[in-house]
């Protein structure tokens, strides 16, 4: 059997990462268990309402040493070579409802409104035709939050949403009560690193995700890959390791410091 690791949660937040980035990816995804030379692994971007590096991208035939090429038929798509590996690199959007829950959008390239009631943040990616996925938070699917998100699990069933699941978490404490509830109600769980825009946060990507049974033709990597995920019944097999205790810290603490401080808005 072949397996496709896949980080399904990754931002670039800044052209100047994607090279570091798609490094560590193929090195992280290596150890994963991917071949040394083919397919190393695919990226699923999340990128917010301000970030447009996949556009930057688009223009962009190299980048610290990796070559870059539109997949014809995908738009949403990008093929980063290096050598005889490659990676694929998916745009998608990270949408931020209006009480700091947010949606993820997975292959597109549409963008979304920030800001709307969660239900409609929700239903305004669904429409979209995006793969819709309702990510975990730190301390977001708590009291009224958190019945919130199950209500719309709810509402919606197992078949037309999936649970996120981020490296962002606490490891030692393994799936948030929440996500493997979910998981255990039919909901298909999609981990991914999430990683911040500070520190070395970039060097994670690729080291948790999911291991997809395919391989991909290089001319429809994310049909493919969106197909296979849509056709499950149970959450793809998950692989890696969420945070230690104290990089666990030093995020959640420099995160808000990013959001009250620098981005100036409540998190």
């Amino acid at each position: 059997m072949t397996y496709w690791p896949v980080d399904g949660h990754v931002h670039f937040h800044l052209p100047d990462l994607v090279g570091p980035t798609l490094d560590a990816a193929a090195a992280n995804f290596r150890v994963a268990g991917a071949r040394s030379e083919g397919w190393l692994g695919g990226i699923l971007l999340t990128q917010t309402s301000d970030e447009r590096v996949f556009e930057f991208l688009q223009t962009s035939p190299t980048i610290a040493g990796w070559t870059l090429t539109p997949v014809q038929d995908e738009p949403e798509t990008l093929i980063a070579r290096q050598g005889r590996s490659s990676l694929a690199v998916i745009c998608g959007r990270q949408v931020r409802a209006a009480n700091g829950l947010e949606v993820l959008a997975l292959g597109t390239r549409a963008t979304f409104a920030d800001g709307l009631p969660f239900g409609e943040a929700v239903e305004a990616v669904r429409r979209s035709g995006a793969l819709t996925v309702i990510p975990w938070g730190f301390g977001k699917w708590l009291g009224e939050r958190g019945q919130l998100v199950e209500r719309t699990l709810e509402s919606i069933g197992a078949q037309a949403l999936f649970v996120g699941d981020n490296g962002n978490r606490l490891g030692l404490l393994g799936l948030p009560a929440m996500v493997r509830e979910s998981e255990q109600r039919g909901f298909r769980v999609i981990p991914g690193t999430d990683p911040f825009p500070f520190a070395h946060n970039h060097r994670r990507v690729g080291s948790l995700g999911f291991l997809a049974e395919l391989n991909p033709a290089e001319s429809a990597p994310w049909r493919e890959l969106r197909a296979w995920l849509l056709g499950r019944t149970v959450s793809p097999r998950p692989y890696g390791r969420a945070s230690d205790p104290i990089p666990f810290i030093f995020n959640q603490v420099g995160i808000q410091v990013y959001f009250r401080i620098i981005k100036k808005r409540p998190e």
